[in-house]
């Protein structure tokens, strides 16, 4: 018996622990968790010992019950895992929690799962699943705890959900469910914590949720819900979560919220909330945090949200509200976080605001305020960001905003401040960002400021700092972006500046620097990491080769606040500067460089060839204003990316190259004022992007007949041919295809900047519309065709030899400004219509033509001076002194003291000035202006430089500079034959 019984229970022993002997079960999760391996990518070795050689409960991320030895836990979470999952989980029976979260596996969930009947915890989260929530798990009645955040889970919440009654946890954020929220989940009576945040769900929701008492947390965030907020929500009274964050909801702001007590966090951001903030506002007693930004909410804040005094966040943010900061704002002793930018909110910023214990952000940006900022602000020892720009604040900086040592960001631009730069900014080691630009600032530049160990920006343009660059020596500088344009900074251009080792973005431009430290072009500095560099407008002098221009490519994709971002491009601008001597050659080696502008300058020799024949030709190039010699290199390449190409105001001679036909993308063409001998040229016709084409003061000749009607030119708006040798009747067959003088489209929108690393497209304004045929021999009558081009804003057709009548079609073009056909052949009388229709035009000169009768006495006619008719024997009429002879004798015109002309003598106007965003940024574009003339003169004052001006925006300036006049004697001598 003894024997027997021994046997029986050395049996029970081998039934426990084999699990052949053991029907089998123990074996069944083994290779369960064997089929789980073998469907993942493990990367990483991270399931290396799900092996035979150990026990499958010694497995990572396994747990078995203590006696049975059945798998209670797998818990494979953040193991960098792929693939998919395995239906034999299904096999763990008593399997109690599935944790995959943090991977990257696919594909469907299993649902097989749905017979796990003890499972409590199933999280899934952020991962890659995709297809639709299996409606099988509805059968997990005994389920705790759900949560798939972070998949990619498709189709809509599936209603059998409802049947998981003892669930309370049930998140399915961040995926990709579509369709209306299931009402059924609220039958879901024990849940306390609900959320669908970050899916696509809209319609309206659900007034059932009202039945969800125990409900803790609501978070509906960023999905497409729209309509109003159900006022039977006002039942769920142990609410303390209510996120409604993006979404696309309307109405008044929710009164449903005001009647639940215990709200902690009520975040109604981003809607189209719209109405008044009203005094119920103020009920919460435990309230923390408060979001009403991105709304459509107007009226002041009420005074009762000073009630809020547990309050630590409160965001209003881009809506309309108005009036001033309550002063019950003073009871809000625990705010930390103050956002009340991009409203409408006037009068000073309250004294108290500076003495807030506890706050670390205030941003008041973009509103009206006035007054002194508060001097204590700061003084709490705590504020990290502070934000006051774009308002109308005078007065000084507060000395203590650094207290504490704790202040990162700075932002005062664009305010009316004074003074100097508090000196204890110098000493703000935590400081990251300064941004000051745009007010009146005075003083020098405090002397520690650049050596501060964590400053990456520093935006200080268009002030009135004076004085010197500070000393500076320290090699583990952090700063990215230094911009001090516009002021008085004079002296030296400091040789520290290239040894900054992280620094990409520099503009001096527009101060009184003079010379250059000899120590510039240093071993140290050729590893700058430079990529936009302006020194425009200073006084710069010494050859263009002192400098250090060793731009490093960045050849190479890389990673920026979590966005990939394509190779960077290059900035380069000296432009209005005193630099001589040749253009180095050293530029061809910067192989991005996206902008070169060397204008106005005194640089002589050649252009060089490696600068047009390099495999990138820089999108835009200016060289105008200088006094380069030679050819233009007819060597650009196949695949040239050039969009604005300046050479006007040199000596350059020869023909121009045909080679520019392969820069298809070419905007804007300037060569005036050159020495260039050659026919028109039509080897350009098929780039539809010329919007500018100035071949003005050259030795061009011919005919312009080469062109034919397959040219296109939709967005030409400036020609200007003037001051050539063009013979000829002007052809009319292309007219109809220039759509943008038509007015049928607007001017050509062009990408012209980025600001940093992030990308800031601005468009060009659509550019003054101008056609300049003046001082060359074309002839026959004045195309009527002309008057379709409804767009004009100046027309200059003088110093022809124009026959026939003023073609009453020209009363088309409403929009003109400025009408020149003085010193031609033409007759008959002025039309009417000229006079009755064009109410824009302000310029207008018909001198030294065969006209007669009388001049139109309406509209803006009376007011041109006797000079606009001269030469032309039979007018008569105010302003000649010739009498018309139906005219009654004894009646005078009223006297006209002053010419409402543009030009006087001096042919001097600039009316097209088009700002533009810059980023971080720079910007680009050449706005040659018009052309307008005197008699007996056949040249013009008028513009064809590129002036880029980066931080804080990117602007359009045009100005007239004088032409060179070329013309030759004796042709002008013939004609101003006849009494000219």
């Amino acid at each position: 018996m003894k024997m027997q019984f021994l046997l029986s229970l050395l049996l029970l022993c081998l039934l426990h622990v084999h699990p052949t002997l053991s029907g089998g079960y123990l074996l069944l999760e083994y290779r369960a968790l064997l089929s789980v391996k073998s469907s993942i990518n493990d990367p990483q070795s991270a399931l290396s010992t799900w092996n035979a050689s150990t026990s499958h409960c010694n497995w990572t991320g396994i747990t078995c019950h203590p006696s049975s030895r059945r798998v209670t836990v797998v818990d494979i979470s953040n193991l960098q895992l792929s693939g998919t999952l395995s239906s034999n989980l299904s096999d763990l029976r008593f399997l109690s929690e599935l944790s995959v979260a943090g991977n990257n596996l696919s594909g469907a969930i299993p649902a097989e799962l749905s017979s796990l009947s003890a499972l409590r915890v199933l999280d899934l989260s952020h991962n890659s699943f995709n297809g639709t929530f299996p409606s099988q798990l509805s059968h997990l009645r005994f389920l705790s705890e759900l949560s798939v955040a972070g998949n990619d889970l498709s189709g809509a919440i599936p209603a059998e959900l409802s049947s998981l009654s003892a669930l309370r946890i049930l998140d399915l954020s961040y995926n990709s469910f579509n369709g209306t929220f299931p009402s059924q989940l609220s039958h879901l009576r024990f849940l306390s914590e609900l959320s669908v945040a970050g899916n696509d769900l809209s319609g309206a929701i659900p007034a059932e949720l009202s039945s969800l008492s125990a409900l803790r947390v609501l978070d509906l965030s960023y999905n497409s819900f729209n309509g109003t907020f159900p006022s039977q929500l006002s039942l769920l009274k142990n609410l303390q979560v209510l996120d409604l964050y993006g979404n696309i909801m309307t109405g008044d702001l929710p009164l449903a919220a005001i009647q639940m007590p215990n709200l902690l966090h009520l975040n109604l951001g981003k809607n189209h909330f719209s109405g008044r903030l009203t005094s119920q506002f103020g009920q919460w007693k435990f309230l923390e945090y408060l979001d009403v930004s991105y709304n459509e909410l107007e009226g002041p804040i009420p005074q009762e949200i000073g009630n809020l005094t547990k309050l630590r966040e409160l965001y209003m943010p881009y809506n309309n509200l108005t009036g001033e900061i309550p002063a019950s704002f003073a009871e809000l002793k625990n705010l930390w976080l103050l956002r009340l930018f991009n409203n409408k909110l006037h009068g000073a910023i309250p004294e108290f605001i500076g003495d807030m214990p506890e706050l670390e952000e205030l941003q008041l940006g973009e509103n009206k305020f006035t007054g002194i900022i508060p001097q204590r602000l700061g003084k709490n020892g705590k504020l990290q960001l502070l934000d006051l720009s774009s308002n109308n604040l005078p007065g000084t900086l507060p000395p203590h905003m650094c207290f504490g040592n704790r202040l990162e960001i700075l932002n005062t631009e664009e305010n009316l401040l004074v003074g100097p730069i508090p000196d204890s900014l110098g000493r703000c080691e935590s400081l990251s960002e300064i941004r000051m630009g745009r007010n009146f600032l005075n003083g020098s530049l405090p002397r520690d400021l650049f050596g501060l160990p964590n400053l990456t920006d520093v935006m200080l343009q268009n002030n009135r700092l004076a004085g010197k660059f500070p000393i500076f020596s320290r090699n583990d500088s952090k700063l990215w972006t230094l911009d001090i344009s516009d002021n008085n900074i004079h002296g030296e251009l400091p040789s520290w500046i290239w040894r900054l080792p992280y620094l990409e973005i520099l503009n001096l431009s527009h101060n009184c620097l003079e010379t250059l430290d000899e120590n510039l072009n240093s071993p140290n500095t050729s590893k700058s990491w430079l990529r936009i560099v302006d020194l425009q407008s200073n006084q710069l002098q010494g050859q263009l080769s002192n400098l250090p221009l060793h731009f490093q490519d960045f050849n190479y994709y890389r990673w920026y606040n979590g966005l990939l971002l394509p190779p960077l491009t290059f900035f380069f601008s000296v432009s209005r500067n005193k630099f001589d001597g040749t253009i180095p050659t050293s530029l061809c080696n910067a192989t991005l460089l996206d902008v070169l502008d060397l204008s106005h300058n005194r640089l002589t020799g050649a252009i060089p060839r490696c600068l047009i024949e390099r495999s990138r030709v820089p999108s835009v190039m200016d060289l105008g204003g200088n006094n380069l010699t030679g050819i233009i290199p007819d060597s650009f390449p196949f695949n040239c990316d050039l969009q604005t190409l300046v050479l006007s105001g040199n000596q350059l001679e020869g023909e121009l190259p045909q080679s520019l036909a392969r820069c298809i993308a070419l905007g804007v063409l300037d060569i005036g004022n050159n020495l260039i001998q050659d026919t028109f040229p039509c080897y350009l016709k098929n780039i539809d992007t010329l919007q500018v084409l100035i071949l003005r003061s050259n030795q061009f000749y011919g005919s312009i007949n080469c062109l034919d009607a397959d040219t296109t030119w939709p967005n030409l708006q400036i020609l200007d041919l003037a001051s050539n040798h063009f013979v000829g009747k002007f052809p009319i067959r292309y007219f109809p295809s220039w759509k943008a003088m038509i007015g049928t489209e607007k001017g050509a929108e062009r990408i012209v900047a980025s600001r940093g690393n992030d990308l800031e497209f601005v468009k060009v304004l659509t550019i003054t519309t101008s056609l300049d045929l003046s001082c060359n021999s074309f002839d026959g009558h004045i195309p009527k065709e002309i008057g379709e081009f409804k767009a004009l804003y100046a027309l200059n057709l003088s110093h022809n030899a124009f026959t026939g009548q003023i073609p009453q079609a020209l009363g088309n073009l409403s929009a003109l400004e400025s009408l020149d056909l003085s010193s031609n052949k033409l007759i008959g009388e002025i039309p009417h219509l000229l006079a009755d229709v064009l109410n824009f035009l302000t310029f207008l000169n018909l001198s030294f033509n065969q006209l007669v009768g009388k001049i139109p006495q309406i509209k803006q006619f009376p007011t041109f001076l006797e000079s606009s008719f001269e030469g032309n024997i039979g007018l008569c009429d105010f302003p000649m002194k010739e009498k018309c002879i139906h005219e009654e004798s004894g009646l005078s015109p009223p006297p006209f003291e002053e010419s409402h002309s543009y030009f006087g003598n001096s042919i001097d106007w600039d009316f097209l000035s088009a700002e533009l965003g810059f980023v971080f940024g720079l910007g680009i574009f050449i706005g040659p202006l018009l052309f307008w003339t005197r008699w007996r003169k056949c040249y013009y004052k008028h513009v064809d430089d590129i002036v880029f001006k980066m931080f804080p925006q990117t602007y359009i300036r045009i100005e007239n500079h004088r032409s060179r006049a070329h013309r030759n004697q004796g042709r002008q001598a013939r004609r101003n034959q006849g009494g000219r």
